[in-house]
């Protein structure tokens, strides 16, 4: 997404000369408001935060200025402090001041000049900042900085976040539009406040925003700052430079239109993707899969946002080529080889993390961030169980696979987690269609452990593990082993050491995928006899199984504990080498509102079977639920819980 912002942040450039503060930063700073007694609860608060915009006539030319205030509030902070103005090449930054006015002294006005600094450190991007650095910061210390400059979009869309990671006295922005223009505006994730209007020029403002603090297994603050979505609207016949947008329909047109052509296959593609279909199985899947991890794993994602390449594609022959290309480079590709292979496929634009950016009446480009595929299913062919995560009902093209060909820890077939319940563009047929992804369940996120353990006649214990993940978690471990095999194993042995005390660690491995997309490990350990877990003469059959269940305190939270998906655990246990009369527990069934946790067992002979099971269908846990979640908590600690005498 392309868009500017102010922020305050750490750099060691500065200058430093005598000047008033400007008419408008008064307005705030006099009197300062008075510094909060004690710890303060944030270092610093903004007590303006402020974006104007002037579109001229026929919308080519967006005159942006941008003003924030911030008041230090601790002494614990660096004393060069730096605001930025972030543009791209379809800006030029006119005007970059700063001044500081340390408390009971005159402003001290940044004059050494500003210097560009480059945002991200992808391969080819031109979103850049303009920095302007103040010195001498300490407590009670006021930062103002100003900003203008003039943009020339790509289109009359707009999207302005009111979140700045601290207090917010008073956030306000403000749209001048040519006579006779409209406006279009929405707030998310909740509603705000209706704008103010004088002439043409509109006015939203918030004050008071707090943001939520970040925690463990807690709502991203980011996520719930207020977001004003806009759309320009020229009059009826008026020809503007840039694309104005009267519905999605329209976005999905000039997406359309963009990527006209960049998705033909040329012989290189062909022989590729024949190739891999060699190889592969006659099911609709099989080909659909193979051509998927072609462009997965051969095409390496590299970023490339110079231009209108922030939107538009890279012909897809070009990037099998090089062999490189983001998340649109990259689904282009695909959609060019699944054509070889005779399937047809739609574009869906769709944002990566944040869940509320999508306004349904209001069309803003700035709406979404990444960009995957959706593939056309036979009709007549059967839709296989282990790809419901991924399959979305759209009258306009039927029955369609979602494929995120750019995520190299999710398995083909199934949606990556952070995009279920999203609301994404399907592009059909020269036209957006505005369609909401599946929300997760259970069974699409699990993890299933086979514990096959041996006791001898010296009562010394063999155990080999085999877990199995699939979903979000099988994703989470992928990550883990990709970014260290050594760190991620000395974990596991870590958390078996953990689980069975006195436990020595005799084999490791894994498959970070299996032919049903699954991330396996496996994992043989001997207790001797004696050993801590085997004290009171028993075995316990389910060791650490509740490590798998996320768990913060909750005694003082006041934020919600959310969940990143519903997930199902099963953990079985094959016990050999026991006495006969060994007697096994009593089987457990607890639920509640959004859970179920089960232990069952059975005997063979000298062997004991136990399962237990745990599935959370409910993610999100309000405070006044945390009773709730406790229970799910308890109910799954007691019923993996029980252990079998090893001796009579």
């Amino acid at each position: 997404m392309r868009r500017l912002f102010l922020a305050a942040c750490v750099l060691g450039l500065a200058f430093r000369a005598d000047a008033g503060i400007p008419d408008w930063a008064k307005a705030v700073t006099v009197p300062a408001p008075a510094l909060p007694d004690g710890v303060p609860d944030w270092p610093q608060r903004t007590l303006l935060l402020e974006t104007s915009i002037v579109v001229s006539p026929d919308g080519t030319t967006w005159r942006v200025r941008r003003r924030k205030v911030i008041q230090v509030l601790s002494n614990r902070v660096d004393d060069r402090t730096f605001g930025s103005f972030a543009f791209d090449d379809t800006t030029k930054v006119k005007k970059s001041k700063g001044w500081h006015v340390p408390p009971g002294e005159h402003a001290e006005r940044n004059t050494g000049g500003a210097i560009d600094l480059t945002l991200s450190q992808e391969f080819l991007t031109d979103a850049k900042a303009r920095v302007v650095a103040l010195e001498g910061i300490k407590r009670g210390s006021l930062l103002i900085y100003e900003f203008e400059a003039e943009s020339h979009p790509y289109a009359l869309t707009d999207v302005e976040s009111f979140y700045d990671g601290s207090p917010i006295a008073l956030a306000r922005y403000s749209v001048e539009l040519p006579a006779g223009w409209g406006l279009k505006h929405s707030w998310l994730p909740a509603a705000g406040p209706a704008p103010a209007r004088d002439g043409n020029v509109f006015t939203f403002e918030q004050r008071d925003l707090m943001p939520q603090r970040e925690d463990a297994l807690a709502p991203v603050p980011t996520d719930l700052g207020p977001r004003l979505v806009l759309a320009f609207v020229p009059p009826s016949g008026t020809t503007a430079s840039s694309p104005a947008f009267a519905d999605w329909s329209a976005v999905g047109g000039w997406y359309q239109q963009l990527a006209s052509g960049r998705d033909a296959a040329s012989d290189d593609i062909k022989a590729a993707v024949e190739k891999a279909l060699a190889q592969a199985g006659p099911a609709p899947l099989d080909r659909i899969r193979a051509v998927t991890l072609l462009v997965r794993d051969r095409v390496r994602y590299v970023a490339r946002e110079v231009g209108i390449g922030g939107y538009q594609p890279h012909f897809a022959a070009d990037v099998l080529k090089g062999l490189y290309g983001d998340c649109k480079d990259k689904g282009t590709l695909l959609r060019a080889a699944l054509a070889v292979a005779g399937y047809a496929s739609y574009p869906v634009l769709i944002h990566a993390t944040n869940p509320y950016t999508v306004a349904p009446d209001v069309p803003a480009l700035g709406s979404f961030d990444h960009f995957v595929i959706a593939v056309a299913w036979p009709k007549d062919a059967a839709v296989p169980p282990e790809i419901a995560s991924g399959i979305v009902e759209a009258p306009p093209a039927g029955t369609l696979l979602v494929l995120d060909a750019t995520d190299e820890r999710a398995w083909p077939g199934t949606l990556p987690d952070n995009l279920a319940g999203k609301t994404g563009l399907l592009v059909v047929d020269g036209k957006g269609v505005l369609v909401t992804l599946p929300a997760a369940k259970p069974d699409w996120h699990r993890i299933m452990r086979t514990d096959t353990v041996t006791i001898d006649a010296g009562h010394s214990v063999a155990v080999t593990r085999v877990s199995r993940f699939y979903g979000g978690p099988a994703e989470r471990e992928r990550d883990r082993n990709a970014r260290s095999f050594k760190d991620r194993r000395e974990a596991a042995e870590s958390e078996i050491r953990k689980a069975w005390p006195g436990a020595e660690v005799k084999d490791y491995a894994v498959t970070a995928e299996d032919k049903d997309g699954a991330f396996v490990e496996t994992i043989s350990l001997a207790l001797p006899s004696g050993a801590p877990s085997l004290q009171e003469n028993a075995y316990w059959l389910f060791p650490g199984a509740t490590y798998d269940i996320d768990r913060v305190p909750l005694t003082r939270r006041t934020l919600p504990v959310l969940y990143p998906y519903p997930v199902e655990l099963r953990r079985e246990t094959t016990v050999k080498g026991l006495p006969d009369a060994a007697s096994i527990p009593t089987a457990q069934k607890l639920a509640g509102d959004g859970w179920a946790v089960e232990s069952t067992f059975g005997r063979s002979g000298g062997s004991v079977n136990g399962v237990w099971t745990a599935t959370l269908s409910r993610t999100r846990f309000e405070p006044a639920a945390f009773a709730e979640l406790r229970q799910f908590w308890s109910a799954a600690s007691k019923a993996a819980a029980p252990g079998i005498a090893l001796a009579p």
